[in-house]
């Protein structure tokens, strides 16, 4: 990894810390997609090794998705968020060992999808003005 790559993921992971929880579901998207890219690249240019580790990264956001579902207070929208990511989890795996770069790329642009809903959510909630726009987290800065 260069190191642009380890400023862009140190960035990317300041900015998960300090945000609101619709727009730390939209930056989990956001790396989702980075890593996934990166698997894609690598792949398409028979870097294994490149890949391999994207993949894991890959892995690792849907598991941090899927352990912030509310599935208790979320109801239906959580529990197909959930199969959801259980399908993107079995897609990857998939599409990878198939070097399905179409396949991969499906679950990119559905990342995409998510990520974009998080976003048009909490700008939403902030026109409703449930939401300060300068609020982070619990924080007001």
């Amino acid at each position: 990894m260069n190191a642009y790559s380890k400023s862009a993921d140190s960035y990317l992971v300041q900015r998960i810390l300090g945000a609101g929880p619709e727009q730390q579901a939209a930056l989990i998207m956001e790396a989702g997609q980075l890593h996934l890219g990166k698997a894609i690249h690598a792949l398409s240019q028979n870097n294994m090794a490149a890949a391999t580790s994207s993949f894991l990264r890959v892995s690792e956001v849907i598991v941090e998705a899927t352990i912030r579902l509310d599935l208790e207070g979320g109801g239906e929208l959580a529990e197909n968020l959930g199969k959801l990511y259980d399908f993107w989890n079995r897609e990857i795996v998939a599409g990878s060992y198939a070097r399905d770069l179409a396949r991969l790329g499906a679950v990119v642009q559905a990342m995409g999808e998510i990520r974009q809903a998080w976003e048009q959510y909490h700008e939403k909630k902030m026109k409703d003005g449930s939401l300060s726009k300068f609020q982070t987290g619990s924080q007001v800065v």
